[in-house]
């Protein structure tokens, strides 16, 4: 019966067990980007500093091997492609 009790106290809950999760992990995202931390960041999405981490922990898109056509850039920087029956 104490060893119930013992679990059930010093167990804990599954969404307070995921903010501190959340915040490690926010933590060592501050630590290696050498940003400052501040707990009271986490889940506030007007902040700079945790919109970046939100980012950099969205899944990427695998690279599938393409490129962009070469062709020539014309003033503005836009792209056009070369078109060798016209002189540029």
């Amino acid at each position: 019966m104490a060893n119930e009790w013992r679990k059930k106290q010093y167990s804990m809950k599954p969404e307070v067990s995921k903010i501190f999760d959340d915040l490690e992990a926010y933590h060592d995202w501050c630590r290696f980007e050498l940003c400052d931390f501040n707990p009271a960041h986490l889940y506030d999405r007007s902040n700079p500093l945790y919109r970046a981490y939100l980012d950099s922990q969205r899944p990427r898109r695998p690279w599938n091997g393409d490129r962009k056509p070469r062709g020539e850039y014309n003033r503005s920087g836009n792209y056009r492609q070369r078109n060798e029956n016209f002189s540029n």
